[in-house]
């Protein structure tokens, strides 16, 4: 039988790349489906990943999915102001090379003896590459998104366009709580940061993404059903859309995860030989995804509270200006000789995943990136919520107040998100189970890692819903 092909548009960071290669490679085991990856590579340092040695890594292990580079596009500077907008305004200069690559696929090959080509079955676009269902409506092809994150967020971006209009105002002068279906009622501040100011692109094209996702043919997403109940109950009743549209189907699929070991350099080793001496459970994990930085005061303020709560702490550490490097001169005096042997600072990218999974980790302090919170709900860590950008507010709020799977830390954020050494021991004390709260996250997430993995066995919902949407897919 002749495969049908799948065409993937993934964004250009670590989070939604891998992500996307990831669900690809679960197409691809079915053995129904030819697999071609698009990318898309940036030269903007802010976006830039490391994602080039997971492709390769990608490409030698499953040398049958392809993987096609697209034109690089330099944006003017005045176009060039922030991640979304500059993500967006790419996919959509994209789309011609889209099209041609789709094209390309579905023509027969010069070069082979037989004058079949292979029929496209789906599109299967990043949530900032909605301007592409364009080139699916134009060539006739069923679009799908993919959606990276969880069901809350995306509850949120399909209500977007409704809350837009429903509160007219800027969002900052908002008094009351904002109500979203798929969420319980939050403050203003949890609104990710482009939000409060509705003239600027980026709360456009946030807008305008989720206006769009309507379109698809239906929404794949990074999460099980146990994990979200009230945002999935939510989606299904159609509440998040004006006047009960109806929501494009939902295919939960996850946890979509990359599991596998990440990196065989020399610090690596040493590092997780590092964990091998701590004892069971003992550890603090800080790591705060690919953009997550810091002020050289902040940091300070960091470390003086992981010093006072007493426990082992692994800390992933970066900051913000890219001169300041010395160790000795960003953290407090006579720091690192006081946590010798039971602390240790690391400037460089570290194995999450390894280090998530192994015995010695009790905690995790993380900005609530979605794979990340995933990651650490698969191993069973609890997490202590410290969001930073994007919807990672949305998220932690979601973790700590629908699904008490996070212990909240308390944020100023009118002094950009600030958090007080003071407040950090706290945390780190209540999330390492000096807390009944603590104790109640510690349980709960134990009990969804292993929902996690049963959602993903075969008979599991999100293994049955990967199998529903296969069969769908097929020509």
């Amino acid at each position: 039988m002749e495969k049908s092909e799948l065409v993937f548009v993934p964004s250009p960071g670590a989070g939604h790349l891998i992500s996307t290669v990831e669900l690809a490679k679960h197409f691809h085991e079915k053995q129904q489906f030819s697999i071609t990856i698009l990318l898309i590579h940036l030269k903007k340092p802010s976006l830039q990943s490391k994602t080039t040695s997971y492709i390769q890594s990608i490409a030698a292990s499953h040398p049958d999915i392809r993987f096609v580079n697209l034109p690089y596009f330099d944006l003017p500077s005045n176009e060039d102001q922030n991640p979304i907008t500059f993500v967006s305004l790419i996919m959509e200069k994209e789309k011609p090379h889209v099209k041609e690559a789709i094209k390309t696929l579905s023509s027969p090959s010069s070069s082979s003896s037989s004058s079949s080509s292979t029929p496209v079955a789906a599109l299967i676009l990043d949530l900032f590459a909605t301007t592409m269902i364009d080139v699916g409506v134009e060539l006739s092809i069923p679009t799908y998104i993919y959606y990276t994150s969880g069901l809350g967020s995306l509850g949120f971006m399909l209500h977007l366009p409704t809350l837009d209009v429903k509160i007219p105002c800027e969002y900052k002068d908002y008094q009351g709580e904002v109500e979203v279906p798929s969420m319980s009622p939050f403050p203003v501040f949890v609104l990710p940061h482009p939000m409060m100011n509705k003239k600027d692109d980026e709360y456009t094209w946030y807008v305008y993404h989720g206006r769009r996702f309507r379109e698809a043919k239906g929404l794949i997403v990074n999460t099980f059903a146990e994990l979200e109940p009230k945002a999935l109950q939510a989606i299904v009743d159609e509440e998040c859309l004006p006047d009960h549209h109806p929501t494009p189907p939902l295919y939960l699929v996850g946890p979509v995860l990359a599991l596998e070991e990440e990196s065989q350099e020399p610090q690596t080793s040493q590092l997780m030989k590092w964990l091998d001496q701590q004892p069971p459970s003992s550890v603090v994990f800080l790591c705060f995804g690919s953009l997550g930085t810091f002020s050289v005061e902040q940091l300070k303020e960091m470390a003086l509270g992981l010093e006072h709560s007493g426990y082992r702490f692994l800390w992933s550490l970066r900051c913000r200006s890219s001169t300041d490097t010395d160790l000795d001169k960003i953290l407090p005096d006579g720091f690192l000789d006081r946590t010798q042997g039971w602390g240790l600072v690391v400037q460089s990218w570290v194995p999450q995943v390894a280090i998530l999974g192994h015995v010695a980790v009790g905690g995790f302090v993380s900005h609530c990136g979605w794979n990340s919170t995933l990651e650490s709900i698969w191993f069973g860590v609890p997490i202590l919520a410290w969001p930073l950008y994007a919807e990672q507010k949305l998220n932690a709020f979601q973790l700590v107040r629908d699904c008490s799977l996070a212990v909240e830390l308390s944020l100023d954020y009118e002094k950009d998100g600030w958090v007080s050494a003071e407040e950090l021991e706290k945390g780190v004390r209540c999330l390492m189970g000096e807390s009944e709260e603590g104790h109640k996250v510690r349980k709960r997430v134990e009990e969804m890692a292993k929902a996690s993995k049963k959602a993903v066995e075969g008979g599991g919902p999100s293994f049955s819903a990967l199998e529903l949407l296969s069969n769908k897919l097929m020509v």
